[in-house]
């Protein structure tokens, strides 16, 4: 009866852990804070907006006065001269003619240079950099969403991956326990077999079952070490990081309602956002281009100076405004306007279609969630009968009340149960993170 109990004991510590555990736990929101931070792919996004940002305070910067500076210096090929005639600058009463015979100029062949400075303060062009602006800071949230999108997408895979890790963490310890359970029923049919109560044909298939039970844990062990090297290398750590994860609770079914669903879903989703702010964006190009009709004048203040040239001034200063305009363009600005004006509406129907595509998507994965959430539930029942069978086999066969071969074939119905039961829990898994993602979380 002692050995009776040691083999139903064994057939409960499917769900149980096995063996001790040395590495630390891992647990799914510290594994996404992590891959936030770390996944290469979060951080190439985040530059992104970095890169946007800069741009941004760049445009800024034309709202502030401009500054420019040329220089043009050399020395002439050959002697720079001109006459002016009599009286070329006037006739005076008293004095004459201004100059009162003719005079030849001329500058010897020498360096000479040419300076210009000139600052400008834009005007009416303020409300084009203004537009500008608002222009970079649109690309600049794109940019944000696009990092957001990242973030939930890598959090997916985050996810997905751990659930596929636990998962297989479960079918080690199941298989760990039946390998147990295996080795105790071998024991029992040995000492069997030494009372003659048992066939040798008995013990070679306890060990054939046996054998065959330690290759699959080994095929395990080996699945569950690559998920986490995959795993580590999402989070952007070294892939020899030891950790263990631990099990998620299965959620009621009565947890998630659908219409809380599309709710966050509209107001999380970053392809909403980034279609918001296409649509912005293309109604802000109308504008802009709009404004080309202003024209574009500025206050300015010039200095010119021309050295080593005798005939010329050194020092010219002007302070006063300079116009720019193009008052005929045949049309172009306002064929360029109505184009605009078409992208806008594409846009804004892009938008809409936008939220309805993520409302399918929330409805269709909602449903695939409830469908799965069914299926765990009727297949755990299942598990569970073909469980007690196996407990009531077993007591059976150690009273001597049963054949090992009607143990053995009730021990194959609890492993395609198990086996079923994975799948199924795994659909469920993964349909819960493709839900998560439809509702945009991070």
């Amino acid at each position: 009866m002692k050995n009776t109990r040691i083999l139903a004991a064994c057939v409960f510590l499917a769900g149980a852990n096995a063996r001790g555990q040395t590495a630390s736990i891992l647990t799914l929101d510290d594994a996404v804070a992590i891959a936030k931070k770390g996944n290469r792919q979060v951080q190439s996004a985040a530059l992104d907006v970095e890169r946007a940002r800069e741009e941004t305070a760049a445009v800024k910067t034309s709202r502030l006065p401009q500054f420019q500076v040329s220089m043009s210096g050399g020395e002439a090929l050959r002697p720079i001269g001109f006459t002016i005639p009599p009286g070329a600058l006037g006739m005076y009463p008293g004095s004459g003619p201004i100059p009162a015979q003719k005079s030849n100029i001329t500058t010897p062949q020498s360096f000479n240079s040419f300076i210009l400075t000139q600052a400008s303060q834009p005007l009416s062009q303020l409300w084009k950099v203004h537009l500008a602006l608002v222009s970079s800071q649109t690309s600049e949230d794109a940019a944000k969403e696009k990092l957001r999108q990242q973030e939930q997408d890598t959090a997916h895979s985050v996810r997905d991956l751990y659930y596929q890790t636990a998962q297989t963490q479960t079918q080690i310890e199941s298989a760990e326990a039946m390998e147990k359970y295996l080795g105790a029923l071998q024991g029992e049919t040995d000492r069997n077999l030494a009372e003659r109560a048992a066939l040798k044909g008995d013990s070679l298939a306890i060990r054939a079952k046996l054998s065959q039970q330690r290759l699959q844990l080994l095929n395990l062990r080996d699945t569950s070490k690559t998920q986490k090297e995959a795993l580590n290398n999402l989070l952007g750590r070294d892939l020899e990081t030891e950790f263990s994860v631990e099990l998620q609770p299965v959620p009621r079914a009565d947890e998630i309602e659908l219409a809380a669903a599309r709710d966050l879903a509209l107001r999380q989703r970053p392809e909403i956002q980034q279609a918001a702010l296409q649509t912005k964006k293309a109604g802000n190009e109308v504008r802009r281009q709009r404004a080309e009709y202003i024209p574009e004048i500025s206050a300015t203040f010039t200095y010119v100076s021309v050295q080593n040239v005798s005939f010329a001034p050194q020092n010219i200063l002007n302070a006063g405004f300079l116009l720019q305009w193009q008052p005929f363009d045949w049309g172009q600005k306002r064929h360029k306007t109505e184009s605009l004006h078409d992208a806008a509406r594409q846009a804004k129907l892009s938008e809409h279609d936008t939220e309805q595509q993520v409302l399918l998507d929330v409805n269709a994965k909602f449903r695939g969630l409830a469908e799965s959430r069914m299926g765990l539930d009727t297949i755990a029942l299942t598990q569970e009968t073909e469980r007690e069978k196996l407990r009531v086999m077993t007591n059976r066969y150690g009273e001597k009340a049963a054949l090992l071969s009607e143990v053995l074939q009730q021990e194959a119905a609890v492993v395609q149960a198990d086996s079923d039961y994975q799948k199924a829990l795994a659909a469920f898994w993964t349909a819960k993170a493709s839900f998560d993602r439809a509702l945009g979380r991070e």
